[in-house]
């Protein structure tokens, strides 16, 4: 029952702060991977306090579900649950190593009666009496962790056992509250569904218990018991993998512009290209006319590419560049291109590359990016051939589609914006900082329309 209660009274709570966040208009203002991102900058730091701060809740009787539900936030599906798990861990075996050396007989006065119960099932079942009241919470978890140091258990025994079957709890829990930040500002992931579907699954566990724990049966048991170990495992897996930021959608945004996007630009040159949001087959859809025009949509990022890898896209073109030649600045011009921008870091430049990007800074009010990456439907340079860009050698141009072999047909790609940026500037990728579409003929003068669709980014 207290499992129940915790699990309603949880739900509870998120729909009235999903209504309030809602009422009070600051979903906007939740962005999960600009606080993801902002961890990720402290490196090695934020794990290690997260799990430090979950060792010592449970010996300071803290609650451990808002710590639990911070890691989903923080670290998603994945390393969150690993992290929480470890510092649930490590929690618990703190607590037991406390009150069986340290202050047994204040532990024995507080807990009562209540720990002969707990002595006299572990005397009597061992370690499975530490796996039910673990997968099935009998008892408060933090009471728990001091009562089994008052028991004969070993130690080593205690901790496998209760790391193994905190796990689906640990995992439901986490896996359900990764998109909690999204589902607030109206975004209904596959990670939260997968999550509560966990949790309703491990919350009828105790009334399949109850009902088979006295029948000479074993093999109901031993369902219960290898689905609520297996489960998490295939639901960390599936949820992780569904772990992706698709950056474009149906929502429009400023001028008709999709949500999260803004023009991009250029100095001296004054006939932009026209970009809509279209839908096309309940797809959102960016068409883009360019008539000797250039100009982009970009979508500004703070992302680590170590983690956010994959980028993936699907583009149509109605025809290629003419006079288009990548070699040369008068044919710098492409139907369709996808390119990454890298953001430059003055903490980890040299002396020369800050005084260069300070004076870029002051002419175009921001630093301008470290680098990019082009991703061309190519007019003549051969389908995976790289080169440098014509007008800087900050940007490279690699040919993922090239020639009119395709044209008039949706063709779909996925790079890997780590590796990529590896192989073609030989150096440690710094933070994204945008990915933008461009459709542009103004060097050779001619027009070009081309459609891009499915963006998204997936963490690896």
């Amino acid at each position: 029952m207290a499992s129940k209660r915790r699990f309603f009274l949880f739900l509870l709570l998120l729909i009235v702060l999903v209504a309030a966040v809602r009422l009070l208009g600051l979903h906007d203002a939740l962005d999960q991977e600009r606080l993801r991102s902002g961890i990720d900058r402290w490196g090695a730091w934020g794990p290690l306090l997260y799990i430090l701060i979950f060792a010592i809740a449970p010996v300071l009787f803290l609650p451990g579900l808002p710590i639990t539900v911070a890691g989903g936030l923080a670290f998603g599906p994945l390393w969150g649950t690993v992290y929480a798990s470890i510092g649930s861990t490590l929690g618990a075996g703190l607590a037991f190593l406390v009150a069986r050396y340290f202050a047994r007989e204040a532990v024995s006065e507080m807990l009562g009666e209540r720990w002969k119960r707990i002595d006299a099932g572990v005397a009597e079942r061992g370690w499975v009496f530490v796996a039910i009241t673990r997968l099935i919470p009998l008892f408060p978890f933090n009471l728990l962790n001091y009562a089994f140091g008052l028991t004969r258990i070993p130690f080593a025994i205690y901790l496998f056992t209760s790391w193994l079957f905190m796990l689906p709890g640990t995992a439901a829990y986490v896996i359900f509250s990764s998109s909690l930040l999204d589902l607030i500002k109206g975004d209904l992931s596959p990670a939260f569904l997968i999550g509560l579907l966990l949790l309703v699954a491990l919350s009828v566990i105790p009334f399949f218990y109850r009902r088979w724990k006295g029948s000479k049966d074993s093999l109901p048991k031993v369902i219960i018991w290898g689905a609520a170990l297996l489960l998490p495992f295939l639901a960390i897996q599936k949820a992780d993998a569904e772990e992706r930021i698709d950056l474009l959608t149906n929502r429009q945004g400023e001028s008709g512009l999709p949500e999260g996007w803004r023009p991009l630009t250029f100095q001296r040159i004054s006939r932009h290209t026209d970009y809509q949001l279209l839908e096309e087959d309940g797809r959102p859809v960016i068409r883009a006319v360019s008539r000797r025009s250039a100009s982009g949509l970009i979508h500004p990022l703070d992302l680590d590419p170590r983690r956010y890898e994959t980028l993936s896209w699907c583009w149509k073109v109605d025809r290629i560049i003419s006079k288009g030649d990548e070699t040369e600045k008068k044919g710098d011009d492409y139907a369709a291109r996808v390119y990454v921008t890298f953001r430059f870091d003055p903490d980890k430049a040299t002396f020369w590359e800050r005084t260069k990007f300070s004076v870029l800074k002051r002419i175009y009010g921001e630093y301008p990016p470290k680098a990019a990456i082009n991703y061309i439907w190519a007019n003549r340079l051969p389908k995976g051939e790289a080169i440098a860009n014509a007008y800087t050698d900050r940007a490279r141009m690699v040919a993922v589609e090239s020639g009119a072999e395709r044209i008039g047909e949706w063709v779909c790609q996925a790079r890997s914006l780590y590796a990529d940026y590896r192989w073609l500037f030989d150096e440690e990728p710094p933070r994204l900082s945008g990915i933008a579409v461009m459709t542009d003929t103004d060097d050779t003068g001619e027009e070009a329309t081309a459609f891009y669709s499915d963006i998204s980014l997936k963490a690896k």
